[in-house]
């Protein structure tokens, strides 16, 4: 059998991860991190969890107890600059989620809404009202959990889907009107058939994320919406008021429309560059609420709802689990507010 040590570099580089990535995500110096995989420093409690749950595997496997890794290995696209922390904050509701479903006798698979020109109409919208994104996917998306909290900036958010459940990550450090549109844009990943869990980054841009990103701009506008805004408000030239109506009205990014309305022709080159600086004062001088650029503060930093929180209850009542791990589950979908109930 392995040392731990080197268990933990195989891991490490099989996974591609650097060692300031991962000193970085265990919150230590890379120099002790090197003295642990050389075997000259023990792990405590604390760096084999975030171990575990970022490799999604068992204690006696990172401990060279056994060869056998048991939990499943989630396979993953995203760009190069990926947070640890949503990696490991996947797998550990991943796993949160077998055990709710190891005893549940209803566990079937579910039929998600199809990828297609009706997805709208399915859920009871039409092509010109804004969307109330946050609280419309819980409602249509069955078994679905989203959960908000800081991540990299470079990192808008990711998804997990299996044949039961779903879960949406979104990095509450950016702007209201980003996260509405990572919503918009992990939904595409899970109405779309490819893998079941993916990061989403600045740096990955393949064909599969720019569809996911075209997608979320006409879901939260359409081009009838579009269209009908510029007709209903005489717009020949835009001006920095109209985006900013435009967007207060849909709850879109401001530089997902921009940029929508460059590459659509509506506005030239300079007017871009024009409308891509200081948006907050500008809002806030036009007279409008800047809560759509900001980032999430407070209690909602850090939240979740959906899905697993009435399955952990649901298995707590029916005795699958007990209520310390009741409290465990929802302390880590930071629903501190309901854990001690």
């Amino acid at each position: 059998m392995s040392t731990v040590g080197s268990r933990l570099k195989r891991l490490r580089e099989e996974n591609g991860y650097s060692q300031r990535q991962l000193a970085e995500y265990l919150e230590i110096d890379q120099s002790n991190l090197s003295k642990i995989e050389n075997d000259k420093r023990k792990l405590n409690l604390t760096l084999l969890d975030k171990i575990l749950y970022l490799y999604n595997c068992t204690p006696d496997y990172l401990l060279g107890k056994t060869d056998e890794y048991k939990k499943q290995k989630i396979a993953f696209k995203s760009g190069k600059d990926i947070d640890l922390e949503v990696i490991a904050k996947i797998n550990q509701l991943t796993y949160h989620l077998s055990v709710l479903r190891r005893e549940d006798e209803g566990n079937n698979a579910v039929q998600r809404p199809k990828l297609n020109i009706n997805l709208k109409r399915k859920f009871g919208l039409d092509e010109y009202c804004p969307i109330d994104i946050f609280n419309l996917l819980p409602q249509k998306i069955p078994n679905l959990t989203i959960v908000w909290f800081p991540m990299k900036r470079s990192v808008s958010g990711c998804c997990f889907k299996d044949e039961t459940d779903s879960i949406i990550l979104v990095n509450s450090s950016h702007s209201k009107g980003r996260q509405n549109f990572t919503l918009a844009h992990e939904l595409y990943h899970l109405l779309d058939d490819d893998e079941n869990f993916f990061i989403c980054s600045d740096g990955f841009k393949d064909e599969i994320e720019k569809k996911a990103d075209e997608f979320a701009s006409n879901f939260l506008m359409s081009d009838l919406a579009l269209n009908d805004f510029i007709e209903s408000n005489n717009i020949v030239d835009w001006t920095i008021g109209d985006i900013v109506k435009c967007e207060q009205l849909f709850q879109l990014d401001h530089n997902d429309l921009i940029r929508r309305l460059y590459n659509n022709g509506l506005i030239d080159e300079s007017q871009l560059a024009e409308f891509s600086f200081n948006i907050v004062d500008k809002a806030a001088n036009l007279g409008y609420d800047t809560s759509l650029y900001e980032p999430t503060t407070g209690e909602r930093e850090y939240y979740s709802v959906g899905h697993l929180i009435p399955l952990s209850n649901n298995a707590y009542f029916s005795k699958i689990i007990s209520k310390g791990r009741k409290k465990d589950i929802l302390l880590d979908i930071f629903r501190d507010d309901i854990a001690y109930s």
